[in-house]
C-alpha cells in the first residue's frame, strides 16, 4: 500500500463569463499548491439562481467537461459540488414563476419559502432528475450533496416542511386529519412527548432517505462509477429531523463508497477555541457514519484573510489529519470570479504545510479509536426529549455533549468510542433502554445538573447519590459567592475556592438543587460572601451496580468559560481518576491554558498530541496515560519527519507519564507516536 498523504480537495467555481482565464489560473494554482483534487461548484453563492434551470446547466456542462479533462490531464482529480438540491436560503430570490407548479417549503410557523423546494414535490423531483443526470454525465469522481438536504434552516423557513403533502402523509399515519398548528402543538407539547412526535420524525427520516436514494439512483444511472458525498450540519442538529444516519448513508451511497464531509465550524476566525468543535464534529460524525471516506469541511467565509488566517486554516487541516480523516475540502476563495492571486498566501500555506500534514497522515491515517472520556450521541434524542412549556422547535436539538469543550480545555481527551468514564449533559438517557442506562451506571459517570435531573426523573436518584428536585437560575438562590472545594480525599482543602460567577458577569447560569442521599460524599459546597454554607455542590458516590458517579450541578449549556481555572483542572483530574479507577486514558498538562488533546490507539502504537489554542507558547508538557511505558517515542517535526523525542518517562502503577521540555506554539501542534 502507498504511504497515506494529506489529500487537498479544493472547492472552486469557474464562472462562465471569464471561464478560460479562471481555468488557466486554477490549473496554475493546483500545480503550485500541490492540490490533489478540485471539486467544482455550480451556480454558486452570490450569482446563484436558487435552483438552476436545465437550459442553464446544458450550457454550462461543456465547460465542466473541459475543466475535467484539463485537471485530469495534469493528474488532478475532478469532482462536482452542486451548490443546491432543495435550496439553502431565499436571499430575496423567488423562483416560483421560473418553475410553475414547484411546491416550496413551509415552516412550522407557516412561513413559506420562495426559492427552496419541498422534496416531496413531483415537479422538483422531475427537474432535479434532469439536473443531476447532466451533472453525472460529466463523470465526476464524487458528486457532493450539500447540507441543504435537511428539514431545517431554509430561511424564511426555520423548521420544515409542513406543506400540504407532508401533512397529508402524516395524517394517514396518525389515522385522522391533522392541521399544521395542531401538529406543531403536539410536537412541542410540554412534558412527556406526544405520540405524534415519533410518528412525525419517522416520516421526516423516511422522506429524506427517499430523497437521497433518488439522487443516488439518478447519478448511478448516468455514471455508475461516481461516488456520492454528504455534507452535513452535525448529528446534534439532525436529531430534530429524525435522521437515521447509517440508513441515510447507505441510501445515498448505493453500491459505491460513501464520502462524508464533517462540518468543522469556525467559518470565520472568532477564537482559536473553535477548534474544540472541529475535533468533536469529526469524532461525532464518524460515530454516526463509520467507514465513510472522510474529507472535512475547511470553510473560509465570506472569504479572504479578513475571514480567517492561513494559520487557523492549517490547524483545522492538521486536526483533521491527526484524527485520521482522509483529507480536507478547502473552500478558500470566493465564487464571484475574483482572481486567486489576490490571496496568494493560501497557496503558500498549502505548500509549506504539505510535509507536516503528509508526515501526520503517514502514521495517523485511518479510523482507529480515539481514547478519552466518552460522550454520547443519541440520534433518536428528539423522539424522547421532554420539553418545557413554551419551548421553541430548536429545543429538540440533541444536548448530550456539553462536557466536551470544558474537558478538552482542561486537558482531558474526549471520544465517542468506548471509555472508562462517560460524561453526560441533558436528556440523552431518555433515549436509552434500562439495560443501556444501567450499563452506564455500572461504569464511571460524570453528570452535569441537567443529566442528573434526567436520571432522577427516570428513577435512578439512588444510583447517582442525589435527588434533584429542581433546576433554577443561579441568582434565584441566596447570593452565592464561591464553591469551596473542601474534601481532602478528592484533592481539596478548606479555603480552596472556585468562582460562582457563572457563566459570566451578566449571570444566566442554571444550577440543579442537589440533595445528597445516604452514601454520597460531598466534595465541594456553595458558600455566601460570609463563608457560610448555602448548598452542597459537587458530590460522588458508588452504587449498587458497582459504578462510580459524580454530579456537578452546574448546567452546561455551552457557556463554560468561568468554569475553568487551575483549581478546576486539579479537581477534575482527581475526580476523573477516581471515576475511572485510575484508568483515565489521557490527561495533558502544559504550563499554560487551553490544550486540545489527541489520543488515538493503533495496533502496537498510539498517537498522542496537543494543539496550543492560545497565543502564549508553552515550554513544558506532560502526557499522563493509562497503560505501560512505551519502548520508543517519536515526535513529528515541523518539517514532517518523525524523529526520536527527548522525553522523560515515569511509571506509577498502571499509568505512565511523558514529560517534555519544549516550546509548543499555536502554529505547530505537538504530536508523538508511542510505540510498544
Amino acid at each position: 500500500m502507498p504511504t497515506p498523504r494529506a489529500h487537498y480537495a479544493l472547492r472552486r467555481t469557474l464562472v462562465s463569463w471569464k471561464f478560460d482565464a479562471a481555468l488557466e489560473e486554477l490549473l496554475r494554482f493546483c500545480r503550485e499548491a500541490t492540490v490533489d483534487e478540485v471539486i467544482l461548484k455550480c451556480d454558486t453563492e452570490e450569482f446563484s439562481h436558487g435552483i438552476p434551470t436545465v437550459e442553464w446547466l446544458r450550457g454550462y456542462q461543456p465547460l465542466l467537461m473541459r475543466a475535467r479533462d484539463a485537471l485530469r490531464g495534469m493528474g488532478v482529480e475532478y469532482s462536482l459540488n452542486p451548490w443546491v438540491t432543495q435550496g439553502h436560503i431565499d436571499r430575496g430570490r423567488d423562483i416560483r414563476d421560473v418553475f410553475p407548479g414547484m411546491r416550496m417549503q413551509v415552516g412550522h410557523d407557516g412561513a413559506e419559502a420562495r426559492a427552496q423546494a419541498c422534496p416531496l414535490c413531483d415537479v422538483w423531483q422531475a427537474h432535479t432528475a434532469q439536473l443531476w443526470t447532466l451533472y453525472a454525465e460529466t463523470r465526476p469522481h464524487v458528486i457532493w450533496v450539500e447540507d441543504d438536504i435537511r428539514t431545517f434552516n431554509h430561511l424564511p423557513v426555520r423548521y420544515g416542511c409542513f406543506c400540504a403533502e407532508h401533512l397529508r402523509r402524516f395524517s394517514a399515519r396518525a389515522g385522522e386529519p391533522v392541521a399544521r398548528a395542531a401538529l406543531v402543538g403536539a410536537l412541542l407539547a410540554p412534558g412527556a412527548p406526544h405520540p405524534w412526535r415519533a410518528l412525525w420524525l419517522e416520516l421526516q427520516a423516511e422522506v429524506m432517505m427517499d430523497t437521497v436514494r433518488f439522487l443516488q439512483e439518478t447519478v448511478h444511472a448516468a455514471s455508475p462509477e461516481t461516488c456520492l458525498g454528504l455534507m452535513s450540519s452535525g448529528p446534534d442538529a439532525h436529531a430534530l429531523e429524525g435522521r437515521r444516519w447509517r440508513e441515510f448513508g447507505a441510501a445515498l451511497a448505493g453500491p459505491t463508497p460513501l464520502y462524508s464531509r464533517p462540518p468543522l465550524g469556525s467559518y470565520d476566525e472568532a477564537s482559536l477555541r473553535g477548534l474544540y468543535y472541529t475535533a468533536r464534529s469529526i469524532k461525532q460524525t464518524r460515530h454516526s457514519l463509520p467507514g465513510a471516506v472522510e474529507q472535512t469541511e475547511v470553510e473560509n467565509w465570506p472569504f479572504t484573510r479578513y475571514s480567517k488566517s492561513t494559520t487557523f486554516t492549517a490547524l483545522q487541516m492538521a486536526v483533521s489529519v491527526a484524527l485520521g480523516c482522509d483529507g480536507a475540502t478547502l473552500n478558500l476563495f470566493d465564487h464571484m470570479g475574483n482572481p486567486i492571486d489576490e490571496e496568494g498566501a493560501w497557496g503558500a500555506m498549502l505548500r509549506e504545510w504539505r510535509p507536516y500534514l503528509d508526515g501526520l497522515a503517514a502514521r495517523c491515517h485511518g479510523q482507529a479509536p480515539c481514547g478519552g472520556v466518552r460522550l454520547l450521541n443519541q440520534e433518536r434524542f428528539s423522539d424522547h426529549a421532554h420539553l418545557p412549556a413554551g419551548a421553541d422547535y430548536g429545543a429538540l436539538t440533541q444536548d448530550a455533549s456539553g462536557w466536551d469543550e470544558p474537558l478538552q480545555a482542561l486537558g482531558f481527551a474526549t471520544t465517542y468510542d468506548d471509555g472508562p468514564v462517560t460524561a453526560l449533559t441533558g436528556q440523552a438517557t431518555r433515549a436509552m433502554c434500562r439495560t443501556e442506562i444501567e450499563a452506564l451506571l455500572a461504569g464511571g459517570l460524570l453528570l452535569d445538573g441537567s443529566a442528573a435531573r434526567t436520571l432522577c426523573d427516570l428513577g435512578y436518584a439512588g444510583e447517582i447519590g442525589v435527588d434533584v428536585p429542581r433546576i433554577l437560575e443561579k441568582d434565584a438562590w441566596a447570593p452565592l459567592a464561591a464553591e469551596e472545594w473542601h474534601n481532602t480525599a478528592f484533592g481539596g482543602a478548606p479555603g480552596v475556592f472556585l468562582t460562582m460567577t457563572l457563566p459570566d458577569l451578566m449571570g444566566g447560569a442554571r444550577l440543579a438543587e442537589v440533595r445528597p442521599l445516604p452514601g454520597a460524599v460531598e466534595i465541594s459546597r456553595l458558600i455566601n460572601m460570609d463563608h457560610e454554607t448555602v448548598l452542597p455542590y459537587l458530590t460522588a458516590c458508588e452504587n449498587r451496580f458497582g459504578g462510580r458517579v459524580a454530579v456537578l450541578p452546574f448546567v452546561l449549556t455551552g457557556r463554560y468559560l468561568s468554569l475553568l481555572s487551575p483549581a478546576r483542572k486539579r479537581q477534575m483530574s482527581a475526580l476523573l481518576r477516581w471515576l475511572s479507577r485510575d484508568q483515565l486514558p489521557l490527561e495533558v498538562t502544559a504550563d499554560g491554558a487551553y490544550p486540545l488533546p489527541i489520543l488515538r490507539r493503533f495496533p502496537g502504537h498510539a498517537i498522542v498530541g496537543a494543539c496550543n489554542l492560545t497565543l502564549d507558547p508553552w515550554t513544558r508538557m506532560t502526557f499522563d496515560l493509562a497503560g505501560p511505558a512505551p519502548a520508543r517515542v517519536d515526535r513529528l517535526t515541523a518539517a514532517g519527519a518523525w524523529e526520536a523525542a527527548e522525553v522523560t518517562i515515569a511509571t506509577a502503577g498502571q499509568r505512565c507519564r511523558l514529560a517534555l521540555e519544549t516550546s509548543v506554539s499555536v502554529a505547530t501542534p505537538l504530536v508523538l507516536d508511542l510505540v510498544w
